[in-house]
């Protein structure tokens, strides 16, 4: 051990210390999320994420280390600017580490209770399914996922390999359902679309397909359904897996003020409201013909009446309207590289969880398909999908539809083994 008076030595000592302790008590990973947490999580799953931020934190640690042994060997100036400079890359390592750990520490610490991390684990579960779905034909992995509860109105991704605050890849898809739709989940199978979209590259293809196949209409209108391709991508995928019941869910999320509805906002990925609502109602009206789907396009254009406003965004949407079933032509019925030359429509059909369908599931099925784990495993994506329809369409005792929801999510993800 060195024994020196150069404040210069102590100061950059003591500074390294704290860094270092703290890096310590960060890389004891389990310490970070309660053992409830923890144990409300898929044991493969939990294993990849503790490996993933144990590394990253360990880097943070090993750091440290060289800095300290550094100062225990020498406090000649060289070494000591040597030490001021790694000691600055030590704070920054650590504070984006801790971003990440922080993350996932809030992500993983929302599985609070056993019932919670049921409903949760019942969302990995329909997440990945309706990845599989897919990636599986196309031979692509399908990633894992972690589902968590938080606050606010939309659903977001943290996607599977995107590059992390403290520079590595995300090892799961982290996606965030919100309190308020937690039965009622059709946004996670939109941000499972932004993974598969991202991953198949079909946003490009998607951007591209816009603005080349839209030519008559004007050509705002081709550059701006361009600049919402990934957006819209999500809820094609989200459509074709549980029809209406995402097309209501996303009228009930996104039916806010008229400043909100009707705002068109440069770079942002999100189509202005008013043309997001009435382009998924496309969606139905192409694959199903008349529905519950004209009855709620009729609600919102006299809650939100395109007529009686004057924002800035008015025009661009009265040119958009007339070109939405061409759009939906292009999103769901055009082939793609991204799916080997197929469309959409053809890989996920939306007959598949169309109202007759449905009916006919339910019909088949019986009361089993609501209570059985067999029928819940193999259809859960489907019963998302019926109770989804029966909301949105209010068709039948809803607060009732919403308690079934709850209980055979329970039971799916109760199913699972756990660790």
């Amino acid at each position: 051990m060195l024994t020196t008076t150069n404040p210069i030595h102590k100061s950059l000592t003591r500074q390294v210390q704290h860094w270092l302790q703290a890096a310590r008590r960060m890389a004891t990973i389990d310490h970070l999320a309660s053992g409830n947490a923890w144990h409300g999580i898929d044991r493969n799953l939990a294993n990849k994420i503790r490996t993933a931020l144990q590394h990253s934190s360990n880097e943070v640690v090993q750091l440290g280390t060289v800095l300290k042994r550094q100062l225990e060997q020498s406090a000649e100036p060289e070494v000591l600017r040597a030490v001021k400079r790694g000691l600055l890359q030590l704070r920054e390592r650590y504070l984006k580490t801790e971003e990440t750990i922080h993350f996932y520490t809030i992500a993983i610490n929302s599985r609070t209770t056993p019932t919670i991390a049921a409903l949760l684990r019942a969302c990995d579960i329909i997440c990945q399914k309706s990845m599989q779905e897919l990636l599986q034909p196309l031979g692509k992995e399908i990633p894992d996922v972690l589902t968590y509860v938080d606050k606010g109105v939309g659903a977001s991704i943290l996607k599977a390999g995107l590059r992390l605050w403290d520079g590595r890849l995300s090892p799961v898809a982290a996606i965030k359902i919100t309190q308020h739709n937690l039965f009622r989940p059709t946004a996670i199978i939109h941000e499972t679309g932004h993974q598969i979209a991202d991953l198949l590259d079909w946003n490009r293809e998607l951007a591209n397909a816009f603005r080349t196949q839209l030519t008559t209409h004007p050509a705002a209108v081709g550059l701006a359904f361009s600049a919402w391709a990934s957006e819209i991508a999500a809820d094609a995928f989200a459509f074709v897996h549980t029809g209406f019941a995402a097309v209501a869910s996303l009228n009930d999320v996104v039916s806010g003020t008229p400043e909100a509805v009707f705002a068109f906002r440069a770079h942002d990925p999100h189509p202005i409201a008013y043309l997001r609502v009435l382009m998924n109602v496309e969606m139905c009206r192409q694959f199903y013909g008349r529905g519950p789907w004209d009855d709620l396009e009729a609600a919102f254009k006299n809650d939100y009446d395109l007529n009686l406003v004057n924002f800035p965004s008015a025009g661009l949407i009265k040119m958009c309207v007339p070109a939405l079933p061409d759009v939906v032509t292009v999103l769901l019925k055009s082939g793609y590289n991204a799916f080997n030359g197929q469309s959409l429509s053809q890989l996920i059909p939306p007959a598949r969880v169309s109202p007759q369908a449905l009916e006919r599931l339910e019909y088949v099925a019986g009361p089993a398909l609501f209570t059985s784990h067999a029928w819940i495993w193999k259809e859960c994506i489907r019963l998302l999908a019926i109770n989804g329809y029966k909301i949105g369409a209010v068709k039948g005792d809803i607060e009732a539809l919403y308690r079934q929801q709850q209980d055979w999510m329970q039971q799916l993800g109760f199913s699972i083994e756990l660790n």
